[in-house]
């Protein structure tokens, strides 16, 4: 609702305008917050071709009107030729939905800002489940290197996972929060409609900037480029973690869990054996390609199968192009060569690697040319790659499916998952799943595309290279545009999807089509705070790491890396310690189903503590010391914030050793005293005395 230029929520959150521009009061429970003298409001810089100084046009001046629900604010910088429309909507969240738009027909490279100016100096900033710092003068939130996702890997090496920073800074989570004692504020964008952003704030305000290319080829919005965000309420006990329970909320669609199974992934074959009891050693899924058997698997793998209960994939990788072509080849000739394959003038471009089993030649090579990259120097953008049985050029490709057809999109869809039209047969003894091989760096996610052809045909804007201002697109955009399309096809047939996902800005766009997530990692390379922000990019989904080689030798070093996995629910995979794994799949399973919670309303000093389920008989806390020595700590459990204030009969029980612990009931709560020792996990469950 608005009232006298007032935009409010449901939640207690309300939003004074300006008549002209900018913030003139914020409200939060009725009382009003210390504003900074900034105004705040929407305003501009601009990255300048061709080595991207970056130019600051103001703030946007105009008018703020009420139609209906919605305040509406349209401004302008006529010096910079810049014209800006944005509508708040009050709700559950105050939701803004905006767009930007050039007049003088150039290519703009732009940041849009939209400050809400309050005085921060004092309140908590948190970026994460694990960082949480005290906001001070002359310092902006996040401003470690450790604090950033980065974008725009350029060359032609072979990273995987490359540590090193980047041209473009964006959040880890599409959402963040600052908060004091009895205030808390949370700014964040839907994952649904991906742009390159960065949430920050500092002691004169909490800010949202969107990273925004108009450009007049675009043909769906020429000149123009739109944004969304939401701005909301949060209980500032616990800070990120309400702002990502009250995100899933909304966003409900998104966080679906469509396979309530947990454990880790297998591959079998011809010669995998029935007499195995994988299930105990905690399988709950196999992929391997199944493009040689006409999509179905081979008899004693189905038995297998059937008999253990698996969820079953078949994968391919549809992200990026194989390209036989000479190790000494140059960008140019390279393009050309592709050219020339894609008119029918040479030969060879489909290539033994590409997964397209029966897929003409001359289908392939004009799909791999329509959806080449380009960097910024127009050429051709690929990576060199070797493994020890070949080596060739991998090509980061664009899976748009708007592309001019054959594209690589149509490619994936008709050829490497063609078995998805088999799947109403009866008979059809083939995974009902699929799965996208390679969604990480591998296969170019995070790189930048510049070919105008591609930024013409896109449903979203584009973004700029921050080292050049030249207008271009995040390759991962073109990845969730497929991700999208395919996704929705392969769920109204009844399948679900796999991914070896990896990079956590994969996992923030591309998350939402998954339903089952593999890591093709090692868990020990983790620590608990990147697992924590997975956990929340992807919510209560299977999430299971790769075993075998990965796999630490003893039991002692393995217990410690698959309890870390254990506090989130994640499966440490297969293969070494069989003893462990049938210790822990039973409990895995169970928090699994139970269903992973952002905000665990339990706490334990000194010990990190995370939530499954919320009633009694389903309801299961992990609690782990991080450090490294052993920890006495009260574990203290909120009945009254999980509902259940007033219940009886509640009983507290090692999960794993299925005995009753001495917790003790108290106003409001259950609490009690637990060891827990250096780098391991316990897991309790909450249940009545009848069980």
């Amino acid at each position: 609702m608005t009232k006298n230029g007032t935009v409010r929520s449901r939640d207690g959150l309300a939003i004074e305008l300006g008549a002209t521009s900018g913030v003139r009061a914020v409200r939060l429970d009725g009382k009003v917050l210390s504003c900074a003298g900034c105004g705040g409001g929407f305003s501009a810089r601009e990255c300048v071709v061709p080595r991207g100084e970056m130019r600051d046009h103001g703030r946007f001046e105009g008018k703020t009107t009420r139609r209906g629900t919605k305040l509406i604010f349209e401004g302008s910088i006529p010096s910079a030729a810049l014209e800006l429309k944005a509508a708040f909507k009050g709700g559950d969240m105050i939701e803004v939905a905006g767009e930007v738009r050039d007049t003088s027909g150039l290519d703009r490279a732009l940041d849009i800002t939209f400050t809400l100016p309050l005085r921060l100096k004092g309140w908590t900033w948190e970026n994460t489940a694990a960082v949480s710092r005290k906001i001070q003068g002359g310092k902006i939130y996040p401003s470690q290197k450790s604090d950033f996702l980065y974008l725009g890997i350029k060359g032609d090496g072979f990273a995987d996972e490359i540590p090193d920073v980047l041209p473009i800074r964006t959040n880890k989570l599409p959402f963040s929060c600052v908060h004091k004692r009895g205030a808390g504020l949370a700014l964040g964008f839907p994952i649904s409609e991906p742009r390159v952003f960065l949430i920050s704030a500092d002691e004169a305000g909490y800010r949202i900037t969107f990273s925004l290319g108009a450009t007049p080829i675009t043909r769906k919005f020429p000149s123009r480029a739109s944004f969304r965000f939401l701005l909301y309420k949060v209980d500032p006990a616990w800070g990120i973690r309400s702002a990502a329970e009250r995100y899933h909320a909304r966003f409900r669609r998104m966080f679906r869990v469509r396979v309530n199974k947990h454990g880790h992934t297998i591959c079998l074959g011809k010669d995998s054996k029935p007499d195995v009891d994988f299930k105990a050693l905690g399988a709950a899924f196999q992929q391997n390609d199944y493009q040689w058997t006409n999509g179905e698997m081979p008899e004693n793998v189905y038995e297998i199968v059937k008999k253990n209960d698996l969820t079953s994939f078949h994968w391919r990788g549809p992200w990026y192009w194989f390209h036989e072509a000479p190790g000494d080849i140059t960008r140019d000739e390279q393009m050309a060569l592709l050219k020339a394959q894609a008119e029918g003038r040479a030969r060879g471009a489909h290539g033994k690697n590409n997964q397209l089993f029966g897929c003409p030649d001359a289908v392939s090579a004009r799909g791999a040319y329509n959806s080449a990259l380009v960097n910024g120097e127009g050429k051709l953008e690929r990576v060199y790659f070797a493994y020890p049985q070949y080596s060739c050029w991998l090509l980061p490709v664009n899976m748009d499916p708007n592309l001019p057809e054959p594209n690589k999109a149509t490619l994936a869809r008709d050829w490497q998952y063609r078995f998805r039209k088999l799947w109403k047969k009866k008979s059809f003894r083939g995974p009902r799943g699929v799965a996208y091989d390679a969604l990480d760096d591998f296969s170019g996610h995070r790189r930048l595309n510049f070919r105008r052809d591609h930024i013409e045909i896109m449903d979203i804007p584009p973004t700029y290279d921050p080292e050049s201002g030249r207008i271009c697109q995040v390759k991962g955009f073109g990845d969730w545009a497929w991700a999208r399309r395919h996704g929705k096809l392969v769920r109204d047939d009844g399948g679900v999807i796999m991914a070896n996902c990896n990079l956590e800005y994969a996992m923030m766009f591309c998350g939402p089509y998954l339903d089952v997530i593999f890591r093709e990692r090692r868990v020990a390379d983790n620590d608990e705070e990147k697992l924590s922000v997975h956990r929340m990019l992807l919510g209560g989904k299977p999430v299971c790491f790769a075993g075998g080689w990965r796999m630490p030798r003893g039991p002692k070093p393995w217990a410690r890396m698959a309890e870390r996995a254990l506090l989130f629910g994640m499966a440490p995979g297969g293969g070494g310690n069989r003893e462990g794994l049938r210790r822990i799949a039973p409990v895995l399973r169970k928090i699994g189903r139970a269903g992973w919670r952002p905000v665990p309303y339990a706490r334990a000093g000194g010990c990190w503590v995370e939530r499954f389920g919320a009633k009694p008989g389903r309801l299961y806390f992990t609690v782990r010391n991080t450090g490294k020595k052993a920890r006495s700590a009260t574990l203290s459990i909120d009945l009254a914030a999980l509902g259940l204030a007033g219940t009886r009969g509640l009983v507290v029980r090692d999960a794993f050793e299925d005995r009753a612990l001495a917790f003790k009931a108290g106003k409001g709560g259950l609490s009690g005293r637990l060891t827990v020792d250096p780098g391991r996990t316990r897991v309790l469950t909450v249940c009545s005395v009848k069980v």
